[in-house]
């Protein structure tokens, strides 16, 4: 009776269908998914079971966001140590501010005929994670009590949620944590290697509570009696500490650690999004996930009494813990003589509100590409009004949400979050962030009838464990069967005509999941700051200041990254090549964008015409090497317009003056040049800045315009220290490197970015204070033909007017293209002098990008090819050799140089031949020995000269 009664209150997200074999994966981009990998340089990810389970293809998501080396290169915090300072690596988002979460998911969603979809979006912090308070969550053998304390806090290392730290340089990190108190407590560097996300407790609990065995199952036999085990899941196996059955279902009936941001699904009105229950905009389904969302409703746990400070071996010692059935249900629980709990988040964190329900937006199957949504005008908040387009803003874009970032929480059960008296501050400076995207046909039923439309058919139909498969043969009361035959009638002799489906039915539906890597939460700034040159740190202005604190006068704050990883389309696939998200924003005056990005320093190894810069790897910052590399590194300069490829002027003079310009009249002249041309600025020349205020605000525009395109190579104290005081190489010392790949990989070509020794940049806060459109692009990745990393910032010349609208027909915010808009074209004024040309279109020219800068100008007679490009590779860990190519050209033009490949060719098969024939002659012998079995064939035996008859 008692599960009966639960699975009512509950809806199957995972009864929904997928065919064998077909992919229905979901990544992220924004912020950064890891889809299980960690800091493996493979092509693909070393461990699908190391944090949770994604179901998603081994070569999706992202390499962890670090530096390749130890944690004393950079901890699980972020923290990077110095001799005498500390900078911080890892990625925050000031609550209140507006992060883009960007994903793509293969199989369709929205309005598509083909499928129905969910997407469920949620965050995880470490007040969930690990809570500090013992009476709100079930006691376990590792946490209990009514003293309240963390289980598994160790000194200053994060417990949870956490990534997991290489021990060295040639570690990766991605075992999966033992199921062991001890690896959940990062208290040695071993430890540390381990991801966890959900805690060593939660998953304690998981294998030791009942599963509800009144789900559908269809013809699956599930293998546990615990929640390990689930249809998709029937074995039970184990990724990371996550709990099977509550990763396959929402809304789960117990509690969770995750706090529900938002859901959407194809069965919600248009352009109006569900904030509440009672909203009249909510569609039945809508309802359905609000009222059972753990942010507001209460589940519920059998435990001991709290109260009486019951020991919790009753529990643990108890014959329903032991096997595996712990109560689910208040009935049993009861009965046993134990005490059901129900709480709900809202209990323990303050104002914490609904997520909010919308329509998923349109996208085709079997794609992993963009989706369709009215705009991208992002200047509209979760808070603003109704529209499912303000809460799922697109024009031609991945699929994206704006989540307004939270405030850090008081927590309602205590004051204080860390045994060592921290506030929740330290407790959301670990967070991640994880979707889940679920797929189904309409083959059956697949909802409880308060998530179905009154007038619907199905209202009270929902498959349940009555609909499960009786037995081997039969399947008379499953809707779906393993590989069924269907039969299509009589055929043309006595046998009837039948077919036979491709249906796996534990994917019968199928959930997918990608999760970031841990971010923090950061609580909002008080004051403003200067830079810091030597921790790296940018200004914090009062304007940010001002618009974290909700001053009706203020503007709005948005977080502006980039997305992608080295390589091309190909290499980077599923995951994308670089680009900014979001890559236009439409702004009011005063709204302030936070610029920081994020990559990685253990990509598979990219060159070529592929991927640009270094440093290399291994990186000792000051040596150079032939190989590819393998770090992502972007920088932002701006343009004319997004049709451009070569940025504006910032220096305001030509290097053929420079040497009769003394330093304070160049200085001066580039100030004014980036004044004429930033969103900053609030004059066009510093003469026209002359009062104080204005002066102060004009400085700090430039200085954030040569932040953002330099990245503070120059001062960055860090960068120095590791590269002991040597300064960035000129331009003629660049010219003196002899190979390309090694000027391009050289970690003193600041040119290319390359004196950054890690791939996270905190660039600073852009004040939107000129209006204008003002498109930028990254110097170092943006390759016309080949990839595009660009972008556009619109500020409207007044709060909300029609100066920035989107293209009518794409919903896209456009910039004017000077080659076909009715305004002046207008060339880059930037001074540009071409660098040393290395010749690679001579002879066996790679195919891509070849130059041609030979000083023989010999006119060619014969037919010439192109060499092939071998970085094409969907496994190892990418290629070593810079332009490496697949075959030798033998038609060249030159005749000596052919003639020497074919000698060489020669030589090599001759040697091949040689080895076979000897390795063929041994083999034989071998054989031949073993067959007769004879003592003649001890050694010293002349038996090869004997016939078969002598050797009796």
């Amino acid at each position: 009776v008692s599960h009966k009664r639960m699975w009512h209150h509950i809806l199957l997200l995972t009864t929904t269908t997928t065919l064998r074999l077909a992919v229905g994966d979901v990544y992220l981009h924004s912020p950064r998914g890891s889809n299980d990998r960690n800091c493996e340089r493979n092509v693909n990810r070393n461990n699908g079971n190391r944090l949770f389970d994604s179901q998603n293809n081994a070569k999706g998501g992202y390499a962890c966001p670090r530096a390749v080396g130890s944690e004393d290169r950079q901890d699980e915090a972020g923290r990077a140590a110095f001799s005498t300072f500390e900078q911080a690596k890892k990625q925050y988002f000031y609550e209140g501010s507006i992060l883009a979460i960007e994903w793509t998911n293969q199989h369709g969603c929205g309005t598509n005929s083909k499928v129905n979809c969910e997407v469920v979006l949620q965050y995880m912090c470490s007040d969930t994670a690990d809570p500090y308070v013992a009476d709100f969550w079930p006691y376990t053998t590792s946490k209990s009590g009514p003293a309240p304390f963390q289980a598994f806090h160790f000194d200053n290392h994060r417990a949870t949620p956490r990534d997991g730290v290489p021990r060295d340089e040639h570690d990766d990190a991605t075992d999966t944590i033992p199921d062991t108190e001890d690896a959940a407590v990062p208290d040695t560097r071993e430890d540390r290697r381990f991801g966890m996300h959900e805690s060593f407790a939660h998953y304690e609990l998981c294998q030791h509570t009942e599963r509800n065995k009144g789900l559908y199952a269809a013809d699956q036999r599930v293998r546990r009696n615990d929640m390990r085990g689930t249809r998709q899941n029937p074995n039970g196996d184990r990724r990371g500490l996550e709990c099977p059955e509550e990763r396959d279902y929402y809304p789960h009936w117990a509690p969770s650690p995750w706090i529900d941001v938002a859901v959407l699904t194809n069965d919600a009105q248009e352009d109006v999004a569900c904030v509440s229950p009672d909203d009249p905009a909510c569609s039945n389904r809508c309802r359905y996930y609000l009222e059972n969302s753990f942010n507001k409703h209460a589940k519920g746990y059998c435990d001991v009494d709290h109260d009486a400070s019951s020991p919790v071996t009753r529990k643990t010692e108890s014959e329903a813990w032991r096997k595996n059935e712990w109560h689910n249900n208040p009935e049993a629980c009861l009965a046993d003589g134990f005490v059901w709990y129900n709480v709900s988040l809202s209990d323990l964190i303050e104002d914490l509100d609904y997520p909010f329900c919308a329509k998923t937006q349109f996208a085709r199957v079997n794609q992993l590409g963009n989706a369709v949504d009215p705009t991208v005008d992002a200047t509209i908040s979760l808070s603003d009004d109704e529209t499912s387009s303000s809460k799922v803003p697109h024009g031609v874009n991945a699929n994206r949400l704006l989540w307004t970032v939270p405030r850090i929480p008081r927590n309602l059960k205590t004051d204080e979050y860390y045994k060592d008296g921290n506030d929740m501050d330290e407790a959301y400076g670990s967070c991640t962030l994880r979707i889940r995207y679920n797929i189904s046909t309409s083959d059956f039923p697949a909802w409880p009838p308060e998530a179905m439309d009154d007038a619907h058919p199905w209202k009270f139909s929902m498959v349940t464990a009555a609909n499960n498969s009786r037995g081997d043969d039969d399947t008379r009361t499953t809707p779906l069967a393993q590989d069924p035959y269907v039969y299509l009638g009589a055929g043309d002799d006595d046998d009837d005509m039948f077919v036979s489906l491709a249906v796996n039915t534990n994917q019968y539906a199928r959930t997918f999941q990608d999760r970031t890597y841990s971010f923090t939460i950061a609580k909002r700034p008080t004051e403003a700051k200067p830079a810091d040159p030597l921790t790296d740190a940018p200004a914090i202005p009062q304007a940010l200041v001002d618009a974290l604190s909700s001053s009706p006068s203020a503007g709005k704050v948005y977080n502006v990254g980039v997305r992608g990883k080295r390589g091309n389309i190909v290499q980077t696939y599923p995951a994308v090549e670089y680009d900014y998200t979001p890559n236009s924003l439409a702004l009011n005056p005063l709204d302030v964008v936070h610029f920081q990005w994020t990559g990685s320093d253990y990509n598979p190894r990219r060159g070529c015409n592929d991927a640009e810069g270094g440093p290399p790897d291994p990186n000792d910052f000051v040596t150079s090497s032939h190989d590819n590399s393998r770090a992502d590194r972007s920088n932002l300069v701006f343009l004319h317009s997004m049709a451009e490829n070569v940025p504006r002027d910032m220096a305001g003079y030509a290097q053929a003056t420079r040497s009769s310009l003394d330093a304070t009249t160049r200085v001066a002249l580039s100030k004014d040049a980036v004044l004429r041309a930033a969103p900053c600025a609030v004059c066009e020349s510093a003469s026209e800045c002359s009062d104080a205020g204005a002066a102060d605000e004009a400085q700090a525009c430039v200085d954030l315009v040569r932040r953002l395109a330099f990245l503070n190579q120059q001062s960055d104290g860090g960068a120095l220290e590791l590269r002991q005081n040597r300064k960035c190489l000129t331009e003629a010392e660049l010219d003196l490197v002899e190979s390309k790949a090694e000027r391009e990989n050289h970690p003193l070509n600041c040119a290319k970015l390359n004196a950054k020794p890690f791939p996270y940049f905190d660039a600073g806060f852009l004040v939107a204070r000129r209006a204008g459109l003002f498109a930028f692009f990254s110097s170092r990745n943006n390759n016309f033909s080949n990839r595009d990393q660009t972008g556009i910032l619109c500020v409207r010349a007044q709060q909300d007017d029609d100066s920035c609208p989107t293209d009518a027909s794409t919903g896209v915010l456009q910039d004017a293209n000077p080659s076909i808009e009715p305004r002046a074209a207008i060339f880059s004024d930037a001074d540009k002098k071409s660098a040393r040309c290395f010749a690679t279109a001579a002879g066996a020219a790679n195919a891509q990008g070849a130059s041609s800068c030979s000083t023989d100008a010999t006119l060619l007679t014969g037919e010439t090819q192109a060499a092939g490009n071998k970085d094409n590779d969907a496994i190892g860990d990418g290629n070593r050799d810079a332009c490496d190519v697949i075959f030798w050209d033998y038609t060249e033009r030159s005749t000596t140089n052919r003639t020497v490949k074919y000698l060489t060719l020669a030589i090599i098969l001759l040697f091949a031949g040689i080895f076979g024939t000897y390795v063929s002659y041994f083999a034989y012998n071998r054989y031949t020995a073993h067959k007769h079995k004879s003592r003649k064939f001890r050694e010293g035996d002349d038996w090869k000269a004997k016939k078969d008859s002598e050797l009796d």
